[in-house]
């Protein structure tokens, strides 16, 4: 199973999209609470911490530093 299985519409991957943290990152909401984003918040854009605020999942892909 590859990464790129998990953004694909298989309705058995919904259990493990939820399971698997893919970073630990800070919320920009009250408190900067630590939160984990998932790989159901990548897909649905929208990691929501412990004390409610929504934070706005982007995905960013870059090439090397040596092919820049």
């Amino acid at each position: 199973m590859g990464l790129l299985d998990w953004f694909s519409n298989k309705d058995s991957m919904e259990d493990t999209e939820s399971s698997v943290i893919v970073k630990n990152l800070r919320s920009k909401g009250y408190g900067r609470n630590l939160m984990p984003i998932t790989v159901e918040n990548i897909r649905k854009g929208i990691a929501t911490d412990s004390s409610g605020y929504e934070n706005e999942v982007v995905l960013f892909l870059r090439k090397n530093k040596r092919d820049r």
